[in-house]
């Protein structure tokens, strides 16, 4: 290797020039590199093994804690800690304001500021304050001139983020009016390019450009997920089927109007391991049969979660029609409300012709918050909401029958006492929810 020959004054000089990230990669080579990285004090802070998720959020407006005068929100939240220990880490925030901003924070001196200028020397920034991150979890303030100005410099700390940091996780909110404010900070990275070794995760307003996720540069290693919200000027997509909605394993629309089919789920979407549909959508319930059907005949990555909204009102057992009757188990489970009649519902265990297994529920059954909403959520028993499957199977048997049911409705048909399953006839009568 080339840098082990070099003088140790001349090595330390290139391995600090370099992205964190490779500086860890290269050190690892040889032993002579390694031991001299641990000694010297500069690289061994750089290789105290620190990540970093964040979060730059544009254009959300809030309140003032103080004064409650609203105003635009340009700030990256910063969560730091050691790979092996989440113990150690702390939390930080990067507060961008600019005129016209209300400046509270910064007059009861809460914040650290730090000067513009120091985004220019990310070197001295990274000894003089990010370090600090790991101390204490300290909340800095950036004024700038004008919002211009605070995007281009917010994409100064981002460039300096992820070269002086690990970064395991990022999360870009363009939601609410970000979407505005993205044009401007996009150019900056397609002229600034950072080093992002992951897929980033995009949370936008339906009125945002798609094409800049396919052609950006921060997006060259693609999407790890996208959650598009609807707006009030408009509920629907430009482009339903563009191709990063193809591409991205992880798509979540929420509060929209989408022209998606059951065609959609199973051909456009076929390759997403998560896709959540928390909107109106012209899905029937017979389609969910169908799709019910796919998930059984159709090997599926166990990592699969779908959360469908229908329609219509449906039944989790009225879903099954389409696939064998043994295939499947109709579970019980109490809810946990609060009321003279304890309310029962109904989901399902259905194993594939390959041996997964699938739980299929209503979504209300998941998160009370959903209750009504018909939402159908399918996922792997083994992987998604395991801990919370095993609570669903973990009821009494008191908390699993109706009152005015005979012993014999109550049984299992060949069934231990610990397997929870029922008959399809013993329910027929019986809805998931009130």
């Amino acid at each position: 290797m080339i840098l082990d020959g070099l003088p140790l004054e001349l090595v330390k000089e290139v391995l600090l020039d370099l992205p964190t990230v490779d500086i860890v990669q290269t050190v690892k080579c040889t032993r002579r590199l390694y031991y001299f990285a641990k000694a010297d004090k500069a690289l061994g802070r750089r290789l105290q093994n620190f990540v970093f998720h964040f979060r730059p959020r544009l254009g959300k407006y809030k309140p003032c804690k103080d004064c409650q005068e609203p105003g635009l929100c340009l700030d990256l939240s910063a969560i730091s800690c050691q790979a092996d220990d989440w113990e150690l880490g702390g939390r930080s925030n990067f507060v961008f304001r600019f005129e016209g901003v209300c400046k509270c924070s910064y007059r009861d001196g809460r914040m650290q500021e730090i000067e513009p200028g120091l985004l220019d020397h990310p070197s001295f920034l990274y000894d003089r304050h990010l370090l600090r991150i790991f101390e204490n979890g300290t909340d800095f303030i950036i004024k700038n001139d004008s919002l211009d100005e605070a995007i281009i410099n917010c994409g100064k700390l981002i460039n300096i983020l992820t070269k002086f940091f690990v970064v395991d996780n990022f999360e870009l909110d363009l939601s609410d009016s970000g979407y505005k404010l993205w044009g401007k900070m996009n150019a900056f990275f397609s002229a600034n390019p950072p080093d992002l070794r992951i897929q980033p995760c995009v949370f936008a307003n339906s009125r945002i450009n798609l094409d800049d996720f396919l052609t950006g540069s921060i997006f060259s290693n693609g999407l790890a997920r996208i959650e598009i919200f609807g707006s009030a000027e408009q509920r629907g997509l430009v482009d339903a089927y563009h191709e990063v909605f193809r591409r991205t394993p992880s798509v979540r629309f929420y509060e929209m109007d989408l022209p998606y089919t059951y065609e959609d789920l199973v051909g456009f979407f076929k390759d997403a391991k998560v896709l959540k549909f928390q909107s109106t959508s012209h899905i029937t319930k017979q389609q969910i049969c169908q799709l019910v059907q796919h998930f059984y005949e159709v090997k599926h990555d166990e990592e699969c979660t779908f959360e469908i909204k229908v329609n219509e009102s449906f039944l989790v057992k009225d879903l099954l029609t389409l696939i064998p009757e043994e295939s499947y188990k109709l579970h019980l489970k109490r809810s946990g409300n609060i009321g003279p009649e304890p309310e029962n519902m109904i989901w399902a265990e259905m194993t594939d012709r390959f041996g997964g297994a699938w739980a299929l529920m209503e979504m209300g059954m998941y998160d009370m918050w959903d209750k009504g909403k018909n939402m159908l959520h399918i996922c792997s028993m083994e992987y998604s909401i395991e801990s919370e499957l095993i609570e669903l199977s973990d009821q009494s048997d008191s908390d699993q029958s109706y009152s005015d049911q005979s012993d014999s409705d109550q049984s299992y048909s060949d069934q231990s006492d610990s397997d929870q399953s029922y008959s399809r006839e013993s329910y027929s009568d019986h809805s998931d929810f009130d």
